[in-house]
Order: C-alpha cells, then sequence, then structure tokens
C-alpha cells in the first residue's frame, strides 16, 4: 500500500519537473546563458579606469639614523585598461609593495624626496604592457631624518575634560610623564611641550584611564608616540574662611578701618584639595592662607560714598567660585 502511494508521488513529481524543464524552457535557459557570456564578453572588453593603492616601505636605514617624518605607507594611483585587466588587479595580493632605497633619496644630511616617476616606474613592472597609468595622487613623498638629536620634552593634555555633577579635574598624570623628541636643532629649540591629541571627556565620577596619542610634528618624531593618561576627578565642596581685610592704593599719611575688619570669603574646593589647605591646630577652621581681600582708597576718594567696595584679588590654587559674603562695608579714615 505504501509502496504504491510513493510510486504515485515519484510519478506526480516527475511530471511536474517535465512540465517545468521541457524542450522549449532549456532552449530558452540556454539562449540566456549565451547572452549573458556575450555581455560579460563585451562588458570585460571595454575600457575602464580604477584606483588603486599599494603599500611603500623604506630599506636600508642606517641604525644611527633616525627617520623623524616617514613618507606615506601607501601610493594610490589609478590604472586605465580593459575591464577583464581592471578586475584582475583587483584581486588580493595582485600588487608587492614598493620598496624604498634610504640611501637612494637621501640628501645625505636631514632630507630626502622620492620623484613620482621613480614610484610610477616601479608600479608600471608590476602591470600588464597594456595597462596605462593615468595618475599617481599627490602623497607625502618626502622624509627627514636626523643622527640622534633630541630632547626631553613634558606631556600636556589639549582638549575639554568634564568630569560629572559636583565634580571638577583634581590632577591629570600621563605615563611616561615626558618623551623623546627627535629633530634638528633648530626645530628641537621650538619645541616646548609635546600635547595629546585633542581629547573630548565629560560625565566621568571615578579615575579614568585611558591611551591617547601624542600630536605629531612636522620634522619631528616623538619616542614613544602615546602615552597612558589617567583623570582624577574630586568631589566639589563649599566652603568659607575669614580674610582680613587689606586697604591698598593709601597715601603714607592716612590709615584705612573698615568695620567689620574681617569678611567672610565663600568658594568651592575639592574635597581632596581641602585636606591640604591649612588649619588651625587647635579649631580645625580653615586659615586664610592665599586669600587677599582688599579696599581701594583710590575708589573710595573719588566715589564719596559712606560705604567702600570690597574686592578679593587673589586666592589658593584649586580654589574656585570666590566670593566675599558680602560686597560693601564700612570704613574711617584717619590721619596719622
Amino acid at each position: 500500500m505504501k509502496t504504491s502511494k510513493s510510486l504515485r508521488t515519484f510519478s506526480t513529481f516527475r511530471s511536474f519537473l517535465l512540465r517545468i524543464f521541457n524542450k522549449e524552457f532549456l532552449i530558452f535557459l540556454f539562449f540566456l546563458v549565451l547572452s549573458g557570456g556575450f555581455w560579460l564578453i563585451m562588458t570585460l572588453n571595454e575600457t575602464y579606469e580604477r584606483e588603486f593603492s599599494i603599500s611603500l616601505r623604506m630599506t636600508g636605514v642606517p641604525r644611527n639614523v633616525v627617520i623623524t617624518s616617514d613618507l606615506d605607507s601607501v601610493v594610490r594611483f589609478t590604472v586605465r585598461d580593459k575591464g577583464y585587466m581592471i578586475a584582475f588587479y583587483g584581486l588580493d595580493d595582485t600588487f608587492h609593495p614598493l620598496y624604498i632605497d634610504y640611501k637612494a633619496y637621501s640628501d645625505g644630511r636631514s632630507r630626502g624626496e622620492v620623484p613620482v616617476a621613480d614610484l610610477q616606474r616601479q608600479i608600471n613592472l608590476q602591470l600588464s604592457k597594456s595597462s596605462k597609468i593615468t595618475s599617481v595622487k599627490s602623497g607625502k613623498f618626502t622624509f627627514s631624518f636626523n643622527f640622534g638629536r633630541h630632547k626631553k620634552v613634558p606631556v600636556r593634555l589639549l582638549g575639554t575634560v568634564t568630569p560629572g555633577d559636583n565634580y571638577y579635574l583634581a590632577r591629570v598624570d600621563f605615563y611616561p610623564d615626558s618623551v623623546q623628541v627627535y629633530a634638528t636643532r633648530s626645530v628641537l629649540d621650538s619645541i616646548q611641550t609635546v600635547y595629546t591629541e585633542r581629547q573630548h571627556i565629560s560625565n566621568f565620577t571615578d579615575v579614568k584611564e585611558l591611551t591617547v596619542d601624542l600630536r605629531k610634528f612636522t620634522d619631528a618624531k616623538c619616542i614613544p608616540s602615546k602615552v597612558r593618561m589617567k583623570l582624577y576627578p574630586d568631589v566639589l565642596t563649599e566652603e568659607s574662611v575669614e580674610v582680613p581685610i587689606e586697604a591698598i592704593n593709601m597715601p603714607e599719611n592716612k590709615v584705612m578701618r573698615t568695620f567689620p575688619s574681617k569678611v567672610k570669603v565663600n568658594f568651592v574646593v575639592g574635597a581632596y584639595r581641602m585636606q591640604s589647605m591649612p588649619k588651625n591646630a587647635e579649631t580645625k577652621e580653615l586659615l586664610p592662607v592665599g586669600f587677599r581681600v582688599v579696599v581701594n582708597y583710590e575708589e573710595i576718594e573719588k566715589s564719596n560714598s559712606d560705604k567702600c567696595p570690597i574686592y578679593v584679588i587673589s586666592s589658593p590654587n584649586g580654589v574656585r567660585n570666590v566670593r566675599p559674603a558680602i560686597n560693601r562695608v564700612d570704613y574711617l579714615i584717619e590721619q596719622r
């Protein structure tokens, strides 16, 4: 019973295939493949242009020479030829790297240049005789070098770093904190600081560590070219300290007294910085070291007001948003 059913299924499937693959369909399929083949042959026989790139490497550099400005790592060029050759050039590993001999192109002092014609000649050796290079893209085919002259230069951060809310950037450390810069004497004299590539870092509350690239110099090389950077955020806290008011620009024969003689100065500081600020050993209160609050006699003399404005003209490092609790005080000027 099952055998009879299987035979019927096979017969139905066979009839279905015969209806599909009948003589007319096979003829149609043959001409479709034939026309597609003709189209492909005609297409590949057309002339095309396409851009390719090939690796560029320098050889024969003496041990006592430091290349401070490298050639481009690739040469980009455009080739014109039949489609089938262009397709062949598009395959992987078709082109081998170009090797440039240091001694052949160095001036022996500090610079070297590789003519485009020499690069084109080497590329032509890897092309078919029917192929033509229509252009070589302008690139950096010059290099500079020295014989080991260098100096140690500190690393600094370039960019914006904004920790999370109620935090500020307390410290930035680099490992290493300075690098060796190789260049000619005149270039070395002009370099005092090596900066990182521009950074834009925000919204972090824990110590952040990352590896950053150093900005490149023209005709100079930094070793290493990357450094580790650690960013230390700190919690902001609001504090205050009482600071004596000082009179400035006073004539020698006069004395100014202010009421009060001290003023409270409010400021924002990081918790880590707060720990290092000087305090009274007995009361643990902050001492006004580094703060300076003044009144200006010359301004008072011009205004003839019974109150004088006060100004905070200096504050310790790491302290921000400094402001006096009051802006004006009473005063008395006495003759000596």
